[in-house]
């Protein structure tokens, strides 16, 4: 089987980072996505410990016009699908969520 996977971004703190704790307590793997990495990567440890999934981080201003080409080039990398996608990220994330959606469609 399969194992599924949930991008959440805005992980680093609050909403996002409940939501990533649900998803890996559900057996899902993660994509971290927000822009304070020591707060991703501890979060990322804690789950991949705690709920014994795969849990990457990619570090990124959401605002910024390249991040979801660059959040798509990281995912591409590592040779994932993102079967969830958490959209917790700012107000200013309206132009990276086609983006972002595109991730299922694309090798």
């Amino acid at each position: 089987m399969d194992r599924r996977t949930a991008l959440v971004t805005g992980a680093s703190s609050g909403l996002g980072a409940e939501f990533a704790r649900q998803l890996a307590n559900r057996g899902l793997d993660l994509i971290l996505v927000a822009r304070r990495s020591e707060r991703l990567s501890e979060l990322a440890d804690r789950l991949a410990h705690d709920a014994g999934v795969r849990a990457n981080v990619f570090a990124a201003d959401l605002s910024a016009p390249e991040a979801p080409a660059l959040i798509f080039d990281f995912v591409r990398e590592l040779r994932l699908r993102v079967d969830f996608l958490v959209n917790n990220a700012g107000s200013a994330f309206v132009h990276c969520a086609r983006a972002l959606l595109t991730l299922n469609f694309t090798k």
